[in-house]
């Protein structure tokens, strides 16, 4: 008695990859997944036949790759698709279009610094230990001057939440969800903002490309309570040295480069994280020429190594410039 196979779909697999232009590996991988099951799959040989309904998943499976997303990500976009879930279809390419503006951003600027070390090799001046280059910060005649000071905070109380956020571009976003929680906070717990600067604290040792460790914060005029993810408390006052910064963030590294070498040539000891006060920001002034931040590394005043003593700043009386960050814990 001949075999027959009691589901007969209209195409092999060799001939749905040639319509669809995906691979038949792939094809057989997808329906290991789930993602793409044939239409029927021959009993006695195992081969997978596929149909016409098959067809419009297939084509949106592969144009969903060629837009870039992962498997993950296809995993709920094609069955949103499908189904006509119009919400989970565009939170998902939306936070795939977002993932991409971001490696866009990386991308533009490791060519900008690539064109740099090409410019560098054409020109031996423009080497970045070479005095005669503007832009290396030890040598501060060619380099725009900071001004260095130390301070002593007074005791504080902040209102604070820290987060784990993918980058340092992601700062902007974690302080707009970050401020209405405050407004909330303070409305409901009857203190009020200071007019002291709001600052933020980064509690990685060093420089990291991913999954930044960040604390942004609001002085407030006493301790209220607050529910997760915010927290408050009242923060001891401490020393600190601090650098300011004028302009755009994006040359805020050379700012700390200045600041980490007078604390060496200081030999002082830094007793915690470092933190930036943003005395003017996006938020006070659309023009990132006129932006100017305050950056801060606490330091230990009682060996004998921490130089010049600190200036006292006291309160608000004090001007913008007296440091009323919070000291990170």
């Amino acid at each position: 008695m001949p075999r027959t196979s009691p589901v007969r779909p209209r195409w092999t697999i060799g001939q749905f990859s040639r319509m669809t232009r995906l691979s038949a590996r792939m094809l057989r991988h997808y329906d290991r997944l789930g993602l793409l099951r044939p239409g029927g799959v021959d009993p006695f040989n195992g081969y997978r036949y596929y149909s016409r309904a098959e067809l419009e998943p297939a084509v949106m499976l592969r144009r969903l790759r060629e837009a870039g997303l992962g498997l993950e990500e296809i995993s709920r976009a094609l069955p949103a698709h499908l189904g006509d879930d119009e919400e989970t279809w565009r939170r998902v390419l939306d936070e795939h279009l977002a993932r991409l503006e971001d490696e866009a951003t990386a991308l533009e600027l490791q060519r900008e610094r690539t064109l740099a070390l090409l410019d560098h090799r054409e020109d031996p001046t423009m080497s970045a230990m070479n005095p005669a280059n503007p832009a290396n910060p030890a040598n501060p005649a060619n380099a725009e001057p900071v001004r260095i000071t130390t301070l002593t905070i007074p005791a504080h109380t902040v209102i604070a939440r820290r987060e784990i956020i993918p980058t340092y571009d992601h700062e902007g976003a974690l302080f707009d969800e970050f401020e209405p929680q405050v407004s909330q906070a303070l409305a409901t717990g009857g203190a009020r903002l200071t007019g002291q600067p709001c600052g933020a604290t980064f509690f990685e040792e060093g420089h990291v490309e991913h999954d930044v460790d960040i604390e942004v914060w609001e002085v407030v005029d006493a301790p209220v309570e607050v529910s997760a993810p915010l927290t408050c408390r009242t923060v001891a006052d401490q020393s600190v040295i601090a650098a300011e910064h004028v302009g755009p963030y994006k040359g805020l590294s050379q700012t700390y480069t200045t600041l980490l070498r007078e604390i060496g040539e200081r030999g002082m000891t830094v007793s915690g994280p470092a933190f930036e006060r943003y005395l003017v920001g996006p938020f006070h002034e659309s023009d990132p020429a006129a932006w100017r931040t305050q950056v801060c590394f606490p330091i230990d005043s009682t060996g004998s190594d921490a130089g010049p003593a600190p200036e006292p700043a006291t309160g608000p009386d004090a001007g913008p410039d007296a440091a009323s960050g919070p000291a990170p814990v």
